[in-house]
């Protein structure tokens, strides 16, 4: 008797496995393939990021290789190109050699925007905006003193990593523009910096020798 009732029981339970398949089938089997769909886009976006970052890097490299040999607009083609990439690791590193690429042509007002479009980028990190804004001033033959000054002052009156080399350009611009008594000033300054390195102390002690001997 309990044989009949144990297959009765497991035929009931066949019963409603069939029927609860026949009511939501359609559902596994949706879901079954969206996970499958899911993972073949994944992995078919990943070997095409792949491509494309590979790309990319064949491309920024032959764009230095251009610059090196002064074939400048070509160059400037390549970076121009990858500077308008968003979200890549290229980005940044194009537009400083657009810039560079423009400097070399004589472009002085193409180089400054390429600066800028660096340091006016709240998504790239200070580094490299600070490095842009030295890079402008140095550069720079074409614009003001004032233009030239207020550019560093971001990076003047803020410690960061490039603080140091941002004082030196600004000597650098005292010295352009002749106003003496700043450059004896600035460096009296940056030579009593407790920040300051062993290098940057004797660049600097001949440049204060040269000057407070002019003075004299």
């Amino acid at each position: 008797m309990a044989d009949i009732f144990d297959e009765v029981s497991e035929e009931l339970k066949q019963d409603q496995l069939v029927q609860l398949w026949k009511k939501y089938s359609k559902y596994i089997i949706t879901f079954v393939l969206f996970v499958i769909i899911l993972i073949s886009s994944y992995q078919g976006y990943t070997i095409w990021n792949e491509k494309k970052l590979n790309e990319r890097s064949e491309e920024f490299f032959k764009a230095l290789e251009n610059l090196e040999n002064k074939e400048y607009l070509k160059s400037s083609e390549i970076f121009l190109k990858g500077s308008l990439v968003q979200n890549s690791g290229y980005k940044t590193l194009s537009l400083f050699g657009l810039a560079e690429s423009n400097y070399k042509k004589g472009k002085i007002k193409e180089m400054i925007s390429n600066y800028e479009s660096i340091y006016e980028d709240n998504n790239i990190d200070n580094y490299y905006k600070h490095l842009a804004r030295i890079l402008s001033v140095i550069k720079d033959d074409f614009s003001s003193f004032d233009d030239l000054h207020s550019r560093l002052k971001p990076i003047l009156n803020n410690p960061s990593k490039l603080q140091m080399l941002a004082a030196e350009a600004e000597i650098g611009l005292f010295i352009r523009y002749n106003k003496l008594d700043k450059v004896i000033q600035s460096l009296k300054i940056l030579l009593n910096r407790p920040d300051i390195t062993y290098e940057q102390k004797n660049r600097l002690s001949l440049i204060n020798k040269v000057y407070t001997s002019n003075v004299q």
